[in-house]
């Protein structure tokens, strides 16, 4: 069962976050505590799954405990602050919430979670022997090419233009490319795919997702939570949130 550790110096909102969770039974949540300090000497002893964190704490920012975590504990900010959402997502958070949690955005962030949890459970660790394994076709190899590591440990050559749309998984990312091949998990974080893909060609939606403008074919607007885009080339669709769509529809 996957582990969680509360961070947040304000009681009342560390016991509300604790109950909100009690209704996720897949999460245990091993403890929480409210400064760095008392952080710092839980991760020395215990590796949690989940981290949720504020910012502002005594004895220092939140931020200062990244250093100290696991590459198998995935960081969910917690703050009233919405002014640290740019950071949290520079540095592989996979969600952001703002004080007071609302009951329903709390769910959508465990669900990111506990499949960021599943996705690092079959990718490679780092350094493995599986890293070095040489890659293998998958695509034509041509000026804008990118080498990933895929789930299982396998190398493989994507090609920029056959990638449809890419979903943030905190450390990872779930990567659709045009053709009948389903979507891929790949070891390489959202913001690394910004910094490598041009943004008029690949912008990105709310917080989670990059899509390749020209090649969207469908919006279908479900409700004021939830839009399904399709794209020419590929029969996997993308679900958004909100704010994404909100997004969308400043671009078009």
């Amino acid at each position: 069962m996957p582990t969680a550790l509360l961070v947040d110096d304000e009681p009342s909102a560390s016991l509300r976050l604790r109950g909100l969770l009690s209704a996720h039974k897949e999460i245990e949540v091993l403890a929480a505590v409210r400064s760095v300090a008392q952080a710092s000497r839980v991760l020395e002893e215990q590796v949690p799954d989940i981290l949720f964190l504020d910012v502002e704490l005594p004895g220092g920012s939140g931020l200062k405990l990244l250093a100290e975590l696991s590459d198998q504990t995935h960081v969910c900010f917690i703050t009233a602050h919405p002014q640290y959402a740019v950071t949290a997502f520079e540095v592989g958070a996979v969600d952001y919430l703002l004080k007071p949690i609302d009951r329903m955005r709390l769910g959508v962030a465990v669900g990111r979670l506990l499949r960021a949890i599943r996705v690092a459970e079959l990718l490679p660790a780092t350094g493995s022997a599986a890293e070095s394994t040489p890659p293998t076709e998958w695509g034509k190899e041509g000026e804008s090419t990118f080498v990933v590591t895929l789930r299982g440990g396998k190398k493989a050559i994507l090609r920029r233009d056959d990638i449809l749309w890419i979903e943030g998984l905190g450390k990872y990312s779930r990567v659709c490319l045009a053709g009948e091949r389903k979507p891929a998990t790949v070891g390489r974080s959202l913001a690394e795919w910004m910094e490598i893909l041009p943004a008029d060609m690949y912008p990105r939606l709310g917080r989670s997702q990059i899509i390749r403008l020209a090649r969207l074919s469908l919006v279908t607007w479900k409700s004021r939570e939830e839009t399904v885009l399709s794209f020419t080339g590929s029969p996997d669709a993308l679900t958004i949130g909100r704010s994404a769509a909100a997004r969308l529809r400043e671009l078009s």
